[in-house]
């Protein structure tokens, strides 16, 4: 997360930049078109971009999302009007997303394989139970309804 919130993973502009790779081969590996950078891989991408909509449906929230990476982990972690005792259930979420993103496309940069979004999404709410269970004592709760109410199931009511 610390390389990822001041741009230092090594994306395809990161590695232009460095002159690892040429200009040639710096479009996005979701197949988009555009060029790749942190921003565009884990916000501006509109194949990945729906993962973001599918989380927040999920969560039970509308909002706007900033465009830039530190700012939508700061705004998503923190989620304005939510109880103090859920930003770190917030945090964690939004750590499971960019690691899903990543761990995907690794899988399509490496092993030419790679998840629909909707398998992404599945990983997403699996991962982020088991990581809330791990480190969480008090989190007693079935991931049937973690997958289906999350902010129930930490007593926030909207």
């Amino acid at each position: 997360m610390w390389r990822l919130l001041r741009n230092r993973l090594p994306t395809k502009d990161n590695l232009l930049r460095r002159r690892v790779i040429q200009a040639n081969d710096t479009a996005c590996v979701y197949g988009c078109g555009d060029s790749k950078s942190t921003n565009h891989l884990f916000l501006d991408c509109e194949i990945l971009n729906l993962i973001w909509l599918h989380v927040r449906n999920w969560i039970g929230l509308s909002t706007v999302y900033p465009s830039q990476v530190r700012e939508h982990y700061t705004q998503f972690s923190l989620m304005a009007g939510m109880p103090r005792s859920s930003h770190h259930v917030f945090k964690v979420i939004w750590f499971v997303c960019v690691w899903v993103i990543w761990k995907d496309r690794n899988d399509r940069v490496f092993k030419n394989t790679g998840s629909n979004s909707s398998v992404l999404i599945e990983k997403i709410k699996l991962h982020s139970f088991l990581w809330l269970k791990a480190k969480l004592a008090s989190f007693h709760l079935y991931y049937h309804d973690w997958w289906q109410h999350p902010l129930h199931c930490l007593g926030v009511c909207l």
